[in-house]
């Protein structure tokens, strides 16, 4: 009832603002039309949270959560202390034997899907020097087959005996994680993130594919900036970017600097690129298909420790440094995991003097058909906990713990905080053991971390075209915003 109740709320909401838009007024009616559509869905999230927890006495509790036979971690002792009790002994972990040299690989692209082979899949599989994995769930054909491509069924994630495939739920996204663990296992210097519905440009996986070189950096005391404006889009925003903060001015003020170590590397998409619902419902008339373009002239540009920005797995390259930060927590949905993610391994990376990258459009997006409103309501915890995720990570610290035990005690923090759930810090503390029992190593932590060690450029501001872009009553053909009068 409840969720008829809004749906109905919102298609009167939107119809009333679209009859009044006009081009004079767009701008201002579409924050207003965003404004009462999170007070709305806070409205109701307030009472789907009230049901949840009238169902659930205490859903941020350990009881009843599985976790793997060989845990190293007393999870009662963690529910009562509501922290991280001791550090963890990684070396009582056993290593297991590594797989046959043919089976290695430097270069691997990870990828989860339900659906039989898709263009954009068998596409990748023909990605010269990369070896394409596929992870399946249940509702995954039976039949899967591509040539030049390992299909891990449900099947087969059981066979492999992962820590992290005992405790993951199923018909999840997150069971991509197994996929990423296989890679680590079979020789990954490199592994590159996708979907079924994305597909590099020329067929070739770009990026800077070294872990140093010379970058910008964003020079801002903000605790977020906003890459897309970088970009040429100043006036959209990604998924999970906090909606108190997408009004604030673009930040476009850079220093360079020398090797800075850009772990993980996310290029932007063409055509329906990474927005969240908000802006789907309130950006484009109906039936519109979005294809944005970013300026593909704009240089790479680097996240610097203490701003935050959110990416995803759509188009996303990881060195073998950042491995670590692959795991998914699995209780978001799929419109929150990755997110939910990215924050983690941000504030991660500040231990490690890692950086996060954003590069210019490498690839390009025709994406699955979706309902956008029941992906707005998918995507609700983003829209009121985003910036409260934010807030604390700048006041966390792990001092005193060595690397792997600091992501175990942020899970476990995230989910005191009632950020993240139970769920969600028992599978990074199996993650870590099946990651110890490949001879994985983490990166040296750093003892003095600095935004940037060797400055070759100082402070400078960096403005490129802004791009056509998606408005209300425009029709299919994108304008630039400067031309609404």
């Amino acid at each position: 009832m409840l969720d008829m109740y809004i749906f109905h709320c919102f298609r009167l909401t939107l119809k009333m603002f679209q009859n009044l838009l006009n081009k004079q007024y767009s701008v201002l009616l579409i924050f207003a039309t965003i404004v009462l559509i999170v007070v709305g869905y806070n409205f109701y999230n307030g009472n789907v949270l009230n049901m949840y927890y009238t169902q659930n006495k205490n859903p941020l509790s350990w009881d009843g959560v599985p976790t793997h036979k060989d845990t190293l971690v007393d999870w009662k002792q963690v529910n009562q202390m509501r922290k991280l009790p001791r550090a963890v002994k990684w070396s009582k972990i056993k290593r297991r034997t590594p797989p046959s040299k043919e089976d290695m690989y430097d270069k691997w692209i990870v990828v989860t899907s339900i659906a039989a082979p898709t263009s954009d899949v068998k596409l990748l599989s023909k990605i010269a020097g990369w070896k394409l994995l596929v992870v399946g769930d249940k509702k995954t054909p039976k039949s899967w087959s591509l040539p030049n491509t390992i299909y891990l069924s449900v099947e087969k994630q059981v066979e492999l005996g992962y820590r992290t495939a005992q405790v993951m739920p199923y018909s999840n996204y997150a069971r991509k994680t197994i996929g990423h663990l296989y890679a680590i296992q079979h020789g990954a210097k490199m592994i590159y993130e996708t979907d079924d519905d994305t597909h590099p440009y020329n067929n070739t996986i770009k990026f800077f594919q070294e872990q140093k070189g010379d970058f910008y950096v964003y020079s801002t005391d903000r605790d977020t900036v906003n890459p897309y404006a970088h970009f040429g889009q100043a006036s959209i925003w990604p998924r999970g970017y906090p909606l108190e903060n997408i009004a604030n001015p673009p930040v476009y003020t850079f220093v360079k600097c020398k090797d800075a170590r850009a772990l993980i590397q996310q290029g932007v998409v063409d055509g329906d690129p990474d927005v969240d619902a908000v802006f789907r419902l309130t950006r484009k008339d109906d039936g519109v298909q979005l294809d944005l373009r970013f300026d593909p002239k704009a240089p790479p540009i680097l996240i610097p420790p203490g701003a935050y920005t959110p990416y995803n797995c759509q188009n996303t390259l990881h060195f073998k440094d950042a491995f670590w930060g692959l795991v998914l927590p699995p209780s978001g949905t799929l419109r929150v995991t990755d997110i939910w993610r990215s924050f983690y391994v941000q504030r991660l990376l500040q231990e490690v003097n890692g950086y996060l990258g954003y590069f210019g459009p490498t690839a390009y997006q025709v994406r699955n058909a979706h309902n956008y409103l029941r992906d707005f309501i998918d995507e609700e915890e983003l829209y009121y906990k985003s910036g409260r995720y934010i807030s604390y990570l700048e006041k966390w610290n792990g001092r005193g713990l060595d690397f792997f035990n600091r992501m175990l005690k942020l899970a476990i923090d995230l989910v005191v905080e009632d950020i993240w759930k139970p769920i969600d810090a028992v599978v990074v503390e199996a993650w870590i053991e099946d990651l110890v029992s490949f001879g994985y190593e983490p990166p040296k932590l750093s003892t003095t971390p600095k935004p940037c060690k060797h400055i070759i450029e100082s402070t400078k501001e960096m403005k490129f075209q802004q791009q056509p872009s998606s408005h209300l009553r425009i029709g299919k053909k994108m304008k630039e915003i400067q031309s609404l009068g």
